[in-house]
């Protein structure tokens, strides 16, 4: 057994800390996805690792040649390498083909991407993957037949050649008219030396041998060929990793694993009731954690926590004993999570200079004081009922509203009327127009439980009974505004695509510092702003000129060639926000036959080259061979939601003979040359 099951995640890491023993130097190499679940997997397994004083060096990567050329020029050439930690990529391609592996390498995958490929399931001692519970309560079949075909012994076939080299004078058989199945059974009697019934009874056992391989065979073609989903959030898996080495939960890891699961459900990549899983779970971590335990004044230690994760960690015993005087006094170490890293010092903090040189007397100013100190403290997670009204929180209600996929689709903005009922919605609510322009942090605190409130009864007149979902906030302490994880995950991937989608490293680097610098996240939350008018503009736009094709089996979308928002959405993940509202959108808006169209949305990439994306409604999957009562056919996070689109997108471009690169981790993202794009359509109407 090669696979981790969920109650014995310590015993992956225990392997790795039994490696790094073996040198002093950098043991650990992680490649980390660029993406949000990644990097907050990265930031929770970094801070183990600092924790027990394991060198490490952190990779970025954005597709299996990325992979592969580290194996080149890190591993192959580096003996002191004893792990390998794959985060968000991995599970599905046989992690032998990229890497070289050697006696004393341990490989271990942390991926949510769904299906594994078996062989780093049931093949290697030396590769473990971490599994959700889905191998384990569901996949018991299917390693049956994995092991079937791959160490069975092939007795049935050998028995048929056997057979029919006994008969190679089988032309008696052929061609010439047998009296009775006696006059058959007798020969063979005479040939083997074998009683009648005996011989029978092989054949028939040899009969279900064959019937049964061919079964597995069936099994395994159809376990591969059901298309890609995802399982349970990286960051989740690397958070019960430290609860299970006994390490107690904190603020910052409890949000850090919010966080990267809320990227899972805002992207669409596991459903409501998986999201519900995850809130039941992350619901008693937050309360465990939402006491106010940090310290009163941060040091220049703190200042330093973000840490350069660009460069090798290596640590002395020494450092390791500190770590632990500081865990146990309850002092941040540069593990742990300081949301006060840039704090304004308060010889440099207007506000509170103002403040103080007001006061009357030493002990008003020492009460000032000692009021700021409690405000720093409060960083607690609650959880929250969201409204789906995008980064309310650091615009104004309208912005908010306006900006929102969800506002934009159930009242059809695009259109004079659905303005229109904007506006009055906005009346109903009990606002302004100068309040809902307003920044909403400045709104009045009844306002605010008013707009809940309203927005509960009348939500339903509006079509948005459900704009509220259970989510979590965080409060990041005194002159910082509280963010919500959604917040968090639309900032993180604002970071990650930087303008021209150049730059991914760096945009990676900017991510993982914004989980532990404000001002960092303050950028990226302007970031994301601009990313949602983009989005929202974009769709809007391409509804009112109509320019969605709905085609017999799938609908297709073209991004403008020209202008500044189209060159925006090159960038992955803006395309999958903007393919998203696209086909929610149409999907409301159309007859139940067109609501399960597979949705491709396509646009300008780099020099002649464009973006394909192919997507399907959740809940919904290409028509795909399935075995009866199979387990694998649903899963406890994704349900029996399923993308065949890698594999659509691979059988047409070998159909074709085009040059088409899958440059990621989602095999439903695919470049094309520009050249080939009309051609490429053309054959994709004859596989779906």
């Amino acid at each position: 057994m090669v696979y981790i099951s969920s109650t014995h995640y310590e015993d992956a890491y225990r392997r790795i800390l039994d490696g790094a023993t073996h040198t002093t130097g950098t043991s650990v190499l992680i490649f980390a996805s660029i993406d949000v679940d990644a990097i907050c997997a990265l930031r929770l397994l970094t801070t183990l690792l600092k924790r027990d004083s394991v060198g490490h060096k952190i990779i970025p990567v954005n597709n299996y040649a990325d992979i592969t050329q580290m194996n080149t020029t890190l591993i192959e050439s580096n003996l002191q390498i004893r792990s390998l930690v794959f985060l968000n990529c991995g599970a599905q391609v046989d992690i032998q083909d990229l890497v070289s592996l050697r006696d004393g390498l341990t490989v271990l995958i942390v991926d949510s991407h769904r299906p594994f490929n078996l062989y780093n399931v049931y093949w290697n001692e030396q590769v473990q993957c971490l599994d959700d519970g889905d191998v384990e309560k569901n996949m018991g079949e299917l390693r049956q037949a994995f092991e079937d075909i791959e160490f069975g012994n092939n007795n049935a076939s050998d028995d048929d050649n056997s057979d029919s080299d006994s008969d190679s004078d089988g032309e008696d058989i052929v061609g010439q008219k047998r009296n009775s199945d006696d006059d058959v059974v007798s020969k063979k009697k005479r040939k083997t030396g074998m009683d009648p019934e005996e011989f029978i009874r092989l054949q028939e056992q040899r009969a279900k041998k064959r019937e049964l391989r061919q079964y597995h065979q069936t099994l395994v073609q159809a376990y591969y060929a059901q298309g890609s989903y995802y399982g349970q959030s990286c960051a989740v898996s690397m958070l019960m990793l430290a609860e299970q080495l006994g390490m107690p939960p904190s603020a910052d890891l409890v949000w850090w694993a919010i966080v990267g699961a809320t990227s899972q459900y805002l992207l669409h990549q596991i459903d409501d009731n998986g999201y519900a899983l995850v809130v039941s779970r992350m619901r008693d971590l937050s309360r465990r954690v939402s006491v106010s335990s940090m310290p009163a004044v941060s040091s220049s230690r703190d200042k330093a926590a973000s840490g350069d994760a660009r460069r090798s960690v290596n640590y002395s015993s020494s450092s390791s004993s500190q770590a632990l005087l500081d865990s146990q006094l309850g002092y941040p170490g540069d593990s742990v999570f300081n949301p006060y890293l840039d704090i304004v010092e308060e010889e440099d903090d207007e506000g509170f200079l103002k403040a103080r040189a007001g006061v009357s007397t030493a002990a008003e100013a020492g009460l000032l004081t000692s009021s700021k100190i409690t405000a720093r403290q409060s960083t607690d997670i609650i959880e929250s009922a969201e409204l789906q009204f995008t980064l309310l929180r650091h615009w104004s209600l309208a912005n908010a509203m306006q900006y929102s996929p969800f506002v934009a689709r159930r009242l059809a903005t695009w259109s004079s009327r659905g303005r229109s009922r904007l506006d009055l919605l906005v009346a109903k609510l009990g606002l302004s127009k100068a309040e809902a322009g307003a920044p909403f942090v400045h709104l009045a605190p009844e306002l605010k439980t008013q707009l809940y409130q309203r927005m509960s009864e009348i939500g339903a007149d509006y079509d948005m009974a459900d704009a509220t979902y259970r989510g979590f906030v965080r409060n990041y302490g005194w002159r910082k505004s509280s963010l919500s994880g959604s917040d968090m995950v639309q900032a993180l991937l604002a970071l990650l695509q930087p303008p021209g989608g150049t730059g991914l490293e760096s945009g990676f680097y900017a991510a993982y510092d914004a989980l532990a610098q404000f001002s960092v996240l303050r950028r990226g939350l302007e970031g994301a702003m601009e990313m949602q008018r983009l989005v929202v503009g974009q769709g809007v736009t391409m509804l009112e000129r109509q320019a969605v094709k709905t085609l017999r089996s799938f609908r297709l979308a073209m991004v403008g060639m020209e202008g500044s928002s189209a060159a925006a959405f090159g960038s992955a993940f803006a395309l999958r926000q903007l393919a998203l509202f696209l086909m929610q959108t149409l999907r409301e808006r159309s007859k139940v036959a067109q609501s399960r169209l597979p949705f491709i949305i396509v646009a300008p990439h780099e020099d002649d080259k464009l973006l394909v994306l192919g997507i399907t409604p959740m809940g919904q999957g290409l028509a795909r061979p399935q075995v009866a009562g199979a387990a694998f056919n649903g899963s406890q996070f994704a349900g029996e939601s399923r993308n065949q689109f890698g594999m659509v997108f691979e059988a047409v471009a070998a159909d074709l003979g085009a040059d088409v690169r899958q440059g990621f981790f989602d095999s439903n993202v695919i470049e094309i040359k520009r050249e080939d794009m009309s051609a490429f359509v053309d054959k994709l109407r004859r596989h779906l």
